[in-house]
């Protein structure tokens, strides 16, 4: 009598048409060669990760649920199988599969038992997939694209790995370990920091006055254009609880901001319906004197701290209480080692003097530093923004009103 294994037993189902009603017949077909390859591995990965480039997506759109999770993803794949894994797994080691892709990836997965996996977003736009006690056998993988491709296949990478996923990724995110705490958003100063609901993704920001808050340039506009405006700004937002809210009128973007991105303007103002800072109170921007640069350069200066929402804590504030100063840099750049992630854009760096908590840059962006042992946190320095502070009544930049797009006045 012959045995067949679970993936032989679905194939036959297939063929004789009697696949039951709970698992619909797919387009994704683990019987086709896999298009960038395969490689077997044998207890232990060497090296660890052990990486390939693919290109992802394709023009069949399905929608799976993950065999453990649950949850539901929906993507854009190939018919055939992006990569192939043939995996006999050391005892207790544990097996991750992984995209890091610039673009908004789905990762599907079909396992030696048959089973269908599935991810998306897992660190930021990048999906990933654990398996704690890993089948030993054939694991066959689709990298897919969250929207069409339409023809434009985007560049990705696709790790396995014996450790979590994107433990390299999370280690440079980190320099080395993560210091970040959860930090009480109804207590001063984190309640003066909060949540930028927008149209079609979420950012952080700051009360800098009674109803104006500051953020990130890029939250807002990309490549010259308004492409998601604001809606809400929540105050201490803490898993559905707040400390004040208000509705978003409008916002005021850097012309140097909309003209080409120019590195030291990626910050924008946004001004809110309610004065809700007259409720929890806000900070103040300042450029640091010379003596207070040089001390921070030595590590005897006042303590920089820093508050926003990462994604890997959804609904959570996370701060670091004492951030490494590097440098101030060229193009209003301050460079710096919080621990920050996706989410925390727009999010202040900020010190204590006097009892007043002072603002001397706001959260953009990290630039990959692939020969050095970290990448770099970069945050707009606040001379740019104090300059744009008393510039605006020039009505430089794009300023609009929330739904209209017309223009209003830069200062409320």
């Amino acid at each position: 009598m012959q045995v067949f294994s679970p993936r032989a037993q679905v194939a036959a189902a297939l063929v004789f048409g009697c696949v039951a009603s709970a698992n619909p017949l797919i387009a994704q077909d683990w019987s086709l060669p896999s298009t960038f390859g395969e490689i077997s591995i044998t207890g232990g990965f060497q090296p660890d990760p052990n990486w390939i480039h693919v290109l992802a997506g394709g023009e069949i759109r399905r929608e799976f649920p993950d065999a453990v999770t649950g949850n539901r993803c929906t993507g854009h794949f190939a018919d055939a199988p992006d990569f192939r894994l043939f995996y006999d797994p050391s005892e207790g080691e544990p097996l991750s599969i992984y995209v890091e892709s610039r673009d908004d990836t789905v990762l599907l997965v079909n396992t030696p038992d048959a089973q269908w996996h599935c991810n998306d977003d897992s660190s930021g736009l990048n999906p990933g997939l654990s398996f704690e006690e890993p089948l030993a056998g054939q694991y066959d993988i689709w990298v897919g694209t969250y929207q069409p491709s339409n023809g434009d296949y985007p560049s990705a990478i696709l790790s396995m790995s014996g450790e979590a996923p994107f433990a390299a990724t999370f280690a440079r995110a980190f320099f080395g370990e993560d210091d970040r705490i959860v930090v009480d958003p109804s207590q001063a100063p984190w309640n003066m920091i909060g949540f930028v609901d927008l149209s079609s993704a979420s950012c952080t920001g700051v009360l800098i006055g009674p109803a104006t808050v500051l953020t990130a340039g890029h939250c807002l506009a990309d490549e010259g254009q308004i492409t998601t405006l604001p809606v809400e700004f929540i105050a201490g937002f803490d898993r559905g609880d707040f400390v004040a809210r208000s509705p978003i009128s409008g916002y005021h973007v850097p012309a140097n901001w909309m003209a080409g991105e120019q590195e030291g303007y990626d910050f924008a103002f946004l001004y809110l319906t309610n004065p809700i800072g007259d409720q929890v109170g806000w900070m103040d921007v300042t450029v640091m004197s010379d003596a207070e640069i040089a001390a921070a350069r030595t590590g005897d200066g006042p303590d920089i701290m820093q508050a926003g929402y990462s994604y890997d804590q959804q609904g959570l504030m996370t701060g670091n209480l004492d951030c490494p100063f590097v440098e101030i840099g060229s193009q209003n750049r301050l460079i710096h080692q919080c621990d920050t992630l996706q989410g925390d854009s727009g999010s202040p760096l900020f010190i204590e003097t006097d009892g007043r908590y002072r603002i001397i840059g706001i959260e953009s962006h990290t630039n990959a530093m692939p020969r050095e042992e970290f990448d770099q946190n970069v945050a707009m320095y606040s001379e740019y923004i104090v300059n744009e502070m008393w510039a605006m009544a020039g009505q430089g930049g794009s300023t609009g009103t929330v739904g209209s797009g017309a223009m209003v006045p830069a200062t409320k």
